[in-house]
């Protein structure tokens, strides 16, 4: 009976579509995913379901909305905030059955604790975001094992020995080698070439915490990548002094703990902040070689579905904005996705379709040939990937529902087409974009009379995909956390 292919998703953290070969703005050193792209369709109107961490890698690995699999903003990991719905099924709980050995290294920022639902394979953890307790993190126990005694979490181990206190993310004292993400990686490689001479197919999801980091407590590239790139060369944002960029979505900085204005900040001070993430962006292509050169070694990337995608964007200073939050720009919604095919690659080609996160799943279940009676919200879109140009849909539909467990809502709904973006609020201004006239989303038409009937058009698309995933919107989930979050060091680490 032939082997069913191999699977390998590649998950990067916060990392814009437009930090990719063929559209960077930037000369980045990215040999590996330009290597990658060659042989792999790359999809330019790539959408996250959410832009916000957990609800984002929950509808990548459930194949379902935010608000249809519940996990629908950040948690806080111990005393854990939130959990997942029994019914829930995730990847590996539909490829185990048929069977896939099923291997998951690095961040998994979903509230499930220790547990990687269908992933009891192989399994490394990364940070205390994902585990039960401190001492589940791997890259504590490896320090201990080498002589290094860290503390009680790796991140105040960086927070104590590592300079942060430049824009640029300061430096770390961890050498390349010894650099979670880089540990995690080489786990994943270990899994692959343990997979060399096994009849059963596997699935590995590999997934670092970079390029996220931008100086924040919990990571900053190791050397060389954190001196890469001059922050003199570094072009500043279109939109860096757009004057009324902040003026919609001012009333939602209040209620959203990591999207963050620029206006205190210099020309240089932003220019070291985007010379900082790309070489956080290099070092995730460095990441990206470790699992390829692992295929190519034993011979089983040709056989292998090769999925590489970011949970969502990062602003960047685009709209006087950093991070991530409730805005529905393109810098933050759009997505890299490069999928290669098993068997013959596609020789480096562009689709132009709208696809979604929640497309992955469905597509992924129908390389490895498994048949399922649960429902999945988004399309299996295996045609786009080998050539075909015709769409399947008319349009994606983002959502964003709270920061973290616990805080105030921020509910936003938006409906992106190949040519507009309407963006739904509940009490505050709606936005209207035509994208093909204003590609930098600086005019807001919501109240421009000659664009009514697209006004019109765009919500009651909007509604119909309301209807057919049975969002309650305009009533919003309340999202309270399942436990006191005033406690322990998890909260102060939290805060």
């Amino acid at each position: 009976m032939k082997k069913r292919p191999n699977i390998v998703m590649f998950i990067s953290d916060q990392q814009r579509a437009d930090t990719m070969p063929g559209v960077s703005n930037v000369d980045a050193h990215t040999p590996h995913l330009a290597w990658l792209t060659e042989r792999s369709t790359t999809f330019r109107n790539a959408f996250c379901a959410s832009p916000l961490c957990t609800p984002a890698r929950g509808s990548i690995l459930t194949g379902l909305y935010p608000h249809t699999n519940g996990i629908v903003a950040n948690y806080r990991p111990k005393p854990r905030t939130a959990t997942v719905q029994n019914d829930v099924k995730f990847l590996a709980d539909y490829l185990k059955p048929q069977g896939y050995q099923c291997g998951y290294t690095g961040k998994w920022h979903l509230p499930t604790g220790d547990d990687r639902p269908g992933f009891s394979d192989f399994v490394t953890r990364l940070s205390i975001w994902d585990v039960d307790s401190p001492e589940s993190d791997d890259a504590l126990r490896f320090a201990q094992r080498v002589g290094t005694d860290i503390g009680t979490t790796y991140a105040e181990y960086l927070t104590d020995t590592d300079s942060r206190s430049s824009t640029d993310g300061g430096e770390t004292k961890l050498p390349l080698a010894f650099h979670p993400s880089t540990l995690q990686a080489q786990q994943a490689a270990t899994f692959v070439r343990q997979m060399k001479d096994d009849d059963r197919p596997f699935l590995l999801v590999y997934s670092c915490i970079e390029p996220h980091a931008m100086g924040t407590r919990f990571n900053v590239s190791p050397c060389p990548f954190d001196r890469m790139y001059d922050p003199a060369t570094m072009p500043l944002p279109a939109t860096r002094r757009q004057d009324d960029a902040p003026m919609v979505v001012r009333s939602r900085f209040q209620k959203a703990g990591a999207l963050k204005p620029t206006d205190d900040y210099s020309d240089n001070q932003l220019q070291e902040l985007i010379a900082g993430y790309y070489g956080a962006v290099s070092y995730v292509d460095h990441l990206t070689g470790i699992i390829l050169e692992a295929l190519l070694e034993t011979s089983q990337f040709d056989d292998t579905l090769f999925i590489f995608t970011s949970d969502h964007g990062e602003m960047l200073g685009d709209h006087r904005m950093l991070k991530k939050g409730p805005v529905m720009f393109e810098e933050l919604i759009q997505i890299p996705l490069l999928i290669k095919p098993p068997g013959t690659p596609t020789d480096g080609c562009e689709n132009f379709s709208l696809v979604s996160h929640v497309d992955l799943v469905p597509t992924i279940l129908n390389y490895s040939e498994t048949k399922t009676a649960h429902q999945t919200d988004g399309h299996n879109i295996r045609s786009l990937v080998e050539g075909s140009s015709t769409p399947v849909r008319n349009g994606v539909a983002v959502e964003f529902h709270s920061g973290r467990v616990g805080d105030a809502t921020c509910p936003l709904r938006c409906w992106r087409t190949l040519d507009w973006k309407y963006v739904e609020t509940i009490g505050g201004d709606n936005e209207l974009y035509n994208l093909k006239a204003d590609p930098d989303e600086i005019n807001n038409l919501i109240h421009d009379p000659d664009s009514q009937l697209a006004l019109d058009q765009l919500r009651g698309q909007l509604n119909d995909w309301i209807t057919e995933s049975e969002d309650s919107w305009p009533n919003v989930m309340q999202i309270q956390p399942d436990h006191d979050l005033e406690s322990g060091i998890w909260a102060k680490l939290s805060k």
